[in-house]
């Protein structure tokens, strides 16, 4: 498997990577994701996807090599991010296609664990991620109206600024399909999205910034 990266917080947080027995969970997390709805069927095509590039191309060697491209180098991990007692909680997809750049795809809570500072914990441990692929600059896109966790959102945005994160750059997606699968690359509705963009100083500014983070260490190993 070329994904093997396995971070494991102080706090007991742990982020690995997807594997076959995740799908249920998998499954789960994605049936009500806010861009368009997820059939069983998209669910279950983006699920080969993603575990075909969690052992395609791509080790933390070619990243921090910057070995990585939008054409025929193009590196996207999956990762699961449990709590201290083992329990799957959410869900991380990352993508590095541009030398020293990591794009946080999608981070996700699964239903039953929302409202808890997952999506906190997930934030902080991709900080831990780009801290181990040398990474300089990192960004994501987020709904600018998501109706399933727009007052996350909105606080998220908030801390973002104050750490100096840039959220002021906008689009709208576009609908395009996946040539392979035959379904819409990214999502099934048009969508406004704003985007956070800053170096990794900034990011790690926001782990400062968390009291209940900013002092949680992290250690590595691989599976």
């Amino acid at each position: 498997m070329a994904c093997t990266t396995v971070i494991t917080a102080s706090n007991g947080y742990k982020w690995r990577p997807m594997k076959e027995s995740d799908y249920n969970f998998f499954m789960e997390i994605w049936k009500d994701f806010p861009q368009g709805i997820q059939s069983y069927e998209m669910r279950l095509k983006r699920f080969s996807e993603f575990m075909r590039c969690n052992e395609g191309y791509g080790t933390e060697a070619n990243i921090i090599a910057d070995e990585v491209n939008t054409l025929d180098k193009s590196i996207t991990w999956t990762f699961i991010i449990e709590k201290a007692d083992g329990t799957p909680v959410g869900m991380a997809i990352d993508v590095f296609e541009e030398p020293g750049y990591m794009f946080a795809k999608f981070n996700m809570v699964h239903p039953d664990h929302r409202g808890q500072k997952h999506w906190t914990a997930i934030t902080m441990l991709t900080i831990g991620l780009a801290r181990r692929l040398e990474i300089t600059h990192g960004y994501s896109w987020m709904l600018s109206n998501n109706p399933i966790n727009a007052a996350a959102i909105a606080d998220q945005k908030t801390k973002y600024t104050a750490a100096g994160i840039d959220t002021t750059r906008t689009d709208t997606t576009s609908v395009t399909m996946h040539p392979d699968l035959g379904i819409p690359a990214f999502n099934h509705e048009v969508v406004d999205m704003f985007k956070n963009l800053a170096p990794i100083s900034a990011y790690e500014t926001l782990k400062s910034n968390n009291s209940t983070w900013a002092d949680v260490t992290f250690t590595y190993s691989s599976t």
